[in-house]
């Protein structure tokens, strides 16, 4: 039994899920440190223009990112461990697609800064935050996963992300110093992928040099699902804020903002949840539906219950978590956390619908199609009640965006049923 015990703790496997863990927990865990100073020290409309910026760079981020985080892991995995020479070339492939899709993000923002006449604070907020896109250019998260050494992109990260910290806490102390915040929130990930290049370089012996164009198509190709996956995800994530920049000022965009990080910080929660029970319910799957769905209600309903009660402790004592948090200009508006609330508990309906249920049975076809569905709801409704109703409009479009996600998910889940049974 000692053994067997020691065997799971040394293994590769189990390591590599406590270091990802790590990094899930600090990443969850900075947000819930900083926002509460950031919000109060710029105030609202300083940290609407910065939350404007950020999200527009989220945008070309998914872009640049363009899957290869799946993609690019799982051929490195695949990769047996005397094949260097095939691994450089792979890390050629994607970083000089990288470089290609940076060159085109760099040109879409201009663009976009020129179409929506952006003010030139914006504009210099946005330029400085495009340190992430390079950084993004240069990450090489993908590689660490598929060799399992994560402790290396952890180690990187999470020491990028404390000295940040700690310099915002230090440096930014007045709404004028939001260039300086600006650049302290970017430069963490621009740092871990220089470190993480040097890492590679000593490591594994990788050297860049441009890769050929048809290799380059090759790895776009390889990838256009996963990216299509990933920007229907920043779609549903971040549309709200797209449409409130457009539709109003840059306090409320702020205010907004800053309220949408409480369901977003227990989305960081349940994510690792979401990502640990997956592969479990997968095999349970492989054993047939039946056995798959009874585990998915085993697991899926504790876990409801579990975030169901912090979720209606934040909707009773909204107005009071909210002043704590952010301050009095932001209770105000301490309402608009309900609606983001219900939103979060449909997404963990749908995560265990569509990802625990269609996705682990091996009907990803499915998922896509209900996926879609709820994008295209997500962006009419906030396009209309963000129009019509300002904040509040765009927080009641978020639930109702989930809801048709909900509603196009138990479609196919039923119909797929049907199916089986004609059959």
């Amino acid at each position: 039994m000692k053994n067997n015990f020691k065997k799971i703790i040394n293994s590769k496997l189990f390591k590599n899920g406590m270091w990802l863990t790590i990094l899930q927990l600090v990443n969850t865990v900075i947000p819930v440190v900083t926002i509460p100073y950031v919000t109060r020290i710029l105030g609202s409309n300083e940290y609407g223009i910065f939350s404007i910026a950020l999200n527009w760079i989220l945008y070309l981020q998914v872009l640049v990112e363009y899957g290869f985080g799946l993609s690019g892991s799982r051929k490195v995995a695949l990769l047996k461990e005397n094949e260097h020479a095939q691994l450089n070339q792979l890390f050629n492939n994607i970083i000089s697609a990288r470089i290609l899709l940076l060159i085109v993000s760099f040109v879409a923002l201009n663009i976009i800064c020129i179409i929506s006449a952006f003010s030139l604070q914006m504009y210099i907020s946005i330029l400085i935050l495009f340190i992430m896109i390079i950084g993004t250019t240069f990450q090489l998260t993908w590689l660490f996963q598929g060799k399992q050494d994560m402790k290396f992109i952890t180690i990187i990260n999470v020491t990028s992300r404390i000295v940040s910290v700690i310099l915002i806490f230090l440096l930014v102390k007045k709404p004028n110093d939001i260039y300086l915040y600006c650049a302290l929130y970017s430069i963490t990930l621009f740092l871990s992928s220089v470190i993480s290049m040097i890492v590679a370089r000593k490591k594994y012996n990788l050297k860049f040099s441009f890769a050929r164009f048809d290799a380059i198509i090759k790895e776009f190709k390889d990838g256009i699902y996963l990216f299509a996956s990933s920007a229907m995800t920043k779609i549903f994530s971040g549309f709200g804020v797209t449409m409130l920049g457009i539709y109003t000022t840059a306090s409320i965009t702020g205010i907004f903002s800053a309220i949408y990080k409480i369901p977003y910080v227990l989305t960081m929660f349940f994510s690792p949840v979401s990502q640990a029970i997956y592969p479990f319910i997968s095999k349970e799957f492989s054993k047939g539906d039946e056995e798959g769905k009874k585990c998915v209600r085993k697991i899926g309903i504790p876990i409801f219950i579990i975030f169901g009660i912090f979720s209606i402790f934040i909707i009773v004592f909204n107005k009071i978590i909210i002043n704590l948090l952010f301050g009095m200009e932001y209770s105000n508006y301490s309402i608009i956390v309900v609606p983001l609330v219900i939103q979060f508990l449909l997404a963990i309906i749908n995560n265990f619908i569509g990802i625990q249920t269609l996705v682990a049975s091996g009907k990803q076809k499915n998922y896509s199609k209900a996926f879609a569905i709820g994008c295209i709801a997500i962006v009419a409704s906030n396009v209309l009640l963000g129009k019509l109703y300002g904040i509040y409009g765009v927080s009641i479009a978020a639930p109702i965006g989930e809801l048709v996600l909900t509603i196009s998910l138990i479609f196919q889940l039923k119909m797929l049923e049907r199916s089986e049974k004609n059959d």
